[in-house]
């Protein structure tokens, strides 16, 4: 068992506004556009270079050979820090939600395999909600569990599902409780398109759909209607009271409230590179031996991909605790060294304000105002929680 512990610093509640003068996060433009703040970041637009300081502060894990333990994690879903500073960790492979104190010492486990009432079909991930309340996401039971943070478990509610799309996706959760979903169209006329097309949805913790955000553009397709290699595609975030909707083909981020009505833009002039034929060769390899000794008609359709003209300029969307929105500077996984991830940090305004490199085996599930919260994968599968302090310089 590896457990690296130090305290965290109090931080202040400003964090932003004392920027030096000359700062090119400063550069950008915002307005107010009848009721709607439009954040415009031009080219060459660039934050302060932040930083996770190291080592971790804080390591939760059991590594091959050193035997059994609440620790040891099958397949890490989710990792987030509760109100309390423990630290709940969703494992797929157990189904179940272990809890652990803030020096990384076992607290409780609740969940387990099954259909029933506080069991997992497929736990895929958790949040803390108000009133001590862990809500953990089961989308192929369909529903939603509610625990109190002592692993009693209180009531589940339905996923819904809209006629006409596919299994619904969770984004996540609003401040206010309401949970977001994201879906894709599955009529026919629409599999005809050239690009799939998203439905994002607000439902209360009953289960009730309250609102349909919009209908979204998705990736666009090839002849064989799969999407292209190397497209853009729509992504999501939930943060404070605002459902934020992107299309990576543009750095164009719109955040909507519970209604659909669009409350912020944020734009940053970024140019989306070129898809190269040496890129293409590489991706097509790539599929051929994944697919080796496979045949088919499925097959046939994987291989006949077509590629698009252009990368997208960015890749998943996080919005942290402090009202800040992260979004990752695209890297391709269809080629086999995409490289570290990088991130670009607006703050609440759609300011430019940071850039933050993380390494390519550590997933971020959880950014505080003064942590970053994760889990790293070893060469050999090998998963840890891992807690770093984020330094803003």
């Amino acid at each position: 068992m590896t457990h690296r512990v130090s305290s965290l610093t109090a931080v202040s509640a400003v964090f932003f506004g004392c920027a030096p003068a000359g700062d090119s996060s400063q550069t950008a433009v915002v307005r107010d556009s009848a009721g709607v703040m439009v954040a415009e970041n031009p080219p060459g637009a660039a934050g302060h270079e932040w930083a996770l300081e190291q080592p971790a502060v804080l390591e939760i894990g059991r590594g091959e050979g050193q035997g059994p333990g609440s620790d040891l994690f099958g397949a890490i879903a989710h990792a987030i820090r509760l109100s309390n500073g423990h630290i709940a960790v969703a494992d797929r492979h157990a189904q179940e939600v272990r809890v652990f104190d803030d020096a990384g010492g076992h607290v409780l486990t609740f969940g387990r395999p099954g259909e029933g009432p506080g069991e997992f079909t497929t736990l895929w991930s958790i949040a803390e909600l108000g009133g001590d309340t862990i809500a953990a996401i089961d989308p192929l039971g369909g529903r939603v569990s509610l625990f109190s943070s002592a692993g009693v478990f209180g009531r589940s509610f339905p996923i819904p599902r809209l006629p006409g799309a596919s299994a619904p996706n969770v984004v996540g959760w609003l401040a206010d409780g309401t949970l977001l979903i994201e879906s894709l169209t599955r009529s026919p006329s629409r599999d005809m398109r050239a690009q799939s097309t998203h439905f994002l949805y607000a439902v209360d913790r009953s289960g009730e759909i309250l609102e349909t955000l919009g209908e979204l553009p998705g990736s666009p397709l090839g002849r064989n209607g799969l999407p292209l290699g190397f497209a853009s595609r729509a992504e999501f975030a939930a943060g404070g009271n605002l459902a934020w909707v992107g299309q990576s083909g543009r750095f164009e981020l719109v955040a909507h409230d519970r209604t659909g009505a669009v409350r912020r833009i944020v734009r940053l002039d970024r140019a989306p590179p070129a898809v190269t034929q040496p890129e293409i060769d590489e991706a097509q390899a790539a599929v051929e031996r994944s697919l080796q000794g496979a045949s088919g008609p499925a097959v046939e359709r994987i291989l006949a991909t077509e590629y698009a003209s252009h990368h997208p300029v960015h890749g998943t969307i996080l919005a942290d605790k402090a009202g800040n929105l992260w979004v990752e500077r695209y890297r391709s996984h269809l080629l086999a060294d995409p490289g570290p991830q990088e991130w670009d940090i607006f703050d609440g305004e759609g300011r430019l304000v940071g850039h933050l490199a993380t390494p390519s085996d550590f997933e971020i599930t959880d950014i505080g105002a003064d942590f970053v919260l994760g889990f790293h994968t070893d060469e050999l599968g090998v998963q840890t929680v891992r807690m770093y302090r984020l330094v803003r310089e």
